[in-house]
């Protein structure tokens, strides 16, 4: 079976475009059960799935269900999911990956590797797509293709930072964040912080900030449910959006992220910083300047710290881990290559064991028929033409199996077993696999 793979990510799409299309795990789960036939939903025309959806990214692995004839018809079903919760139908063409096979495995390798974080390396994207896994298998839509697929990723994962240097000196742009916070937080006469928007990484931010200390932390947020994880995970306050400005005005650090439910422009800023006594206020924009007015850098008390700032932090806390970055291409293509071996190898065997069925339901099928022809012989001869149909059926199929079982690491493995397959009439479910 093919694998299949559609998604957006950072290096792809807005990341006000990620949060808006993002899974909660509620979401995922109610998709994920979509593709189980009988449900009283639409169903996808899928045989398995699994959602990763992080801060970052947001990407369907799949594999088509029997009825799919071509990769294509599955790849604009989930395109047309991810433009169901909000992405731009234009924009998805240029916004949105497509791949399918060795490359989808690929680049799953790569995420659980972290070559293709935001900040290359990072740790969290490792117990996400376990956690997406984990997740899919509990609602039944993994399956036998992408259940270990995924524990080969996350194996990947694992080694790459074992092995590597890829994961030293942490430095996501939650903890850079936070590092800032704490360096600003002596220039500033308070250690009041508001969050404009309750996206993830609004909530990634702010346990980073928690961590390094002790913060009075409010959110502004488009609904109270956005603002639930971090009022009950971290004892924030929430704030209703109508009162953004005195919010503003009470705080001395001011994040803004993606998800936040208004512009801020300089207006607002200018009838904050009134009253204030001259007293400083900072602002750390996590949005990419999509929300934030430029112009706020510029009104007397005001610190803004723009995203080139904090990218230029992510890069030379990263320098080091791109040098490593070699050695997890490499592990990456080992992973890989192990993954198809083992693929095959089970493949074969189930060829093998297969055959030697078929051979089995003939050989007794043909015995009952001689030994109903002599229903009165002696013992002995019963027992006699058991030995021979036994000692014929091995016979014969000893060299298969034994060429067929030594084929893993020939890359005439796949065409062996298919071939074997079509010629003696075997099971076509043997041939769920991974393919390249």
């Amino acid at each position: 079976m093919t694998v299949l793979f559609v998604g957006a990510s950072h290096a792809t799409a807005p990341l006000a475009t990620i949060e808006r299309i993002g899974f909660t795990a509620d979401d995922a789960a109610a998709t994920l059960a979509r593709i189980t036939p009988g449900d009283v939903m639409p169903t996808l025309p899928l045989r398995e799935l699994v959602i990763l959806s992080t801060c970052h990214r947001v990407e369907l692995y799949a594999v088509a269900a029997e009825d799919v004839t071509r990769p294509a018809i599955a790849l604009d079903a989930l395109v047309q999911l991810l433009t169901s919760r909000g992405l731009d139908v234009d924009a998805a063409a240029s916004q949105v990956r497509r791949l399918v096979s060795i490359d989808a495995t690929r680049h799953l390798f790569r995420v659980a590797a972290g070559l293709e974080s935001m900040v290359l390396g990072e740790s969290e994207v490792l117990g996400q797509v376990a956690g997406a896994l984990a997740l899919a298998v509990r609602v039944g839509a993994a399956g036998p293709v992408l259940t270990p697929l995924f524990e080969a990723a996350v194996r990947t994962g694992r080694r790459a930072r074992a092995e590597t240097a890829i994961a030293t000196a942490p430095a996501s742009v939650s903890s850079i964040a936070a590092e800032l916070a704490e360096e600003l937080a002596d220039e500033l006469r308070g250690r009041r912080a508001l969050f404009l928007g309750a996206g993830k990484i609004a909530l990634l931010a702010a346990k980073s900030l928690r961590a390094r200390g002790f913060w009075d932390m409010s959110v502004v947020a488009s609904t109270d449910g956005d603002a639930t994880e971090l009022v009950a995970e971290l004892g924030a306050t929430s704030v209703a959006g109508d009162a953004v400005a005195r919010a503003i005005a009470e705080s001395d650090l001011v994040f803004t992220c993606a998800s936040v439910p208004t512009a801020i422009d300089a207006a607002l800023i200018r009838q904050a910083m009134r009253g204030r006594m001259a007293r400083p206020l900072a602002f750390i924009d996590l949005a990419a300047g999509d929300v934030l007015d430029p112009a706020v850098a510029d009104l007397p008390g005001v610190r803004m710290v723009r995203p080139a700032e904090l990218r230029e932090r992510i890069d030379a806390a990263i320098a080091g881990r791109r040098r490593e970055a070699p050695l997890v291409e490499t592990i990456v293509e080992e992973e890989l290559r192990a993954l198809q071996a083992r693929v095959e190898s089970s493949s074969l065997s189930g060829v093998v064991a297969a055959l030697r069925a078929r051979a089995e339901e003939i050989r007794q099928r043909e015995l009952a028929r001689a030994l109903a022809a002599v229903p009165n012989a002696d013992p002995a001869v019963h027992a006699q033409l058991e030995w021979l149909s036994v000692s014929l059926v091995n016979k014969l199929l000893d060299e298969p199996t034994r060429r067929l079982r030594a084929e893993p690491a020939s890359p005439t493995t796949v065409p062996y077993a298919d071939v074997t397959r079509e010629l003696f009439g075997l099971p076509t479910e043997l041939a769920d696999r991974p393919t390249a």
